[in-house]
């Protein structure tokens, strides 16, 4: 990765040849970009169920048509053989019609009865899901973020690793074909980016990576009460052999 003021270069990691660029998002930008979020989650929450899914459907067709191109841009840009850069690509384009319908009985409002009160529960959207997320699936991370909070009325802007931000952009640009304006966004850049963004009205931030980066989101989203889901490193146990 290497930037100046206005663009954020990446590079192939096997040649240290430039693959591609995307522009900063400027830090001062993002409350902007939170903005139109919120005012697109509106009129998304108020789809049924049954018509958000069959939108991500369409997206998860326009995914799949472009998965090829799109896995061959993640080898280029992080180093993962081709195959697997490819097959990721297809995986998460395939597998949301499964998602979605998987989905739709979780959230569905439930009907409690006793013999004195009829009560129903309903799953409401948290309105505006940050994703913050790493370079070693730089698909399937965001994915398992933006396909969940779609399908449950939110809107979503996604900050991917500043290591892999073209496949993240493609992957963006393919869902967007199908999805209303402002529902799904992207911002790029680095920790600078994503500190605004978690500092931003977002309502629920959704963060893959290091414990620290997690104890800096957890300290701030908890001056506005954000809810947090962190999937942080450090957990693995590993035995070393000669």
């Amino acid at each position: 990765m290497k930037s100046d003021s206005q663009m954020l270069q990446s590079l192939n990691p096997a040649t240290n040849e430039v693959v591609g660029e995307v522009p900063i998002t400027p830090v001062d930008r993002i409350p902007q970009i939170v903005h139109d979020a919120r005012k697109a989650q509106v009129g998304w929450a108020a789809l049924s169920l049954e018509e958000r899914a069959k939108i991500l459907i369409e997206a998860g067709k326009h995914l799949e048509a472009d998965a090829e191109r799109i896995g061959g841009i993640l080898t280029s840009e992080m180093g993962k053989p081709l195959a697997e850069g490819i097959g990721e690509a297809t995986y998460a384009a395939s597998s949301i019609s499964d998602e979605v319908e998987e989905i739709i009985p979780a959230i569905t409002p439930e009907v409690l009865e006793d013999e004195h009160t009829v009560t129903t529960m309903k799953f409401d959207p948290f309105g505006v899901v940050a994703a913050i997320t790493p370079w070693n699936f730089p698909i399937l991370m965001p994915h398992q973020a933006v396909i969940p909070g779609l399908m449950a009325g939110n809107s979503v802007i996604l900050k991917p690793s500043e290591e892999t931000p073209l496949v993240a952009h493609e992957y963006v640009a393919a869902l967007n074909k199908a999805l209303p304006p402002g529902v799904l966004q992207i911002i790029h850049g680095d920790d600078q980016q994503g500190k605004a963004l978690v500092e931003s009205p977002v309502d629920l931030v959704v963060f893959t990576g290091s414990r620290e980066a997690g104890k800096h989101i957890l300290a701030e989203a908890s001056n506005g009460l954000k809810r947090v889901i962190l999937e942080l490193g450090g957990k693995d146990p590993l035995v070393i052999l000669k």
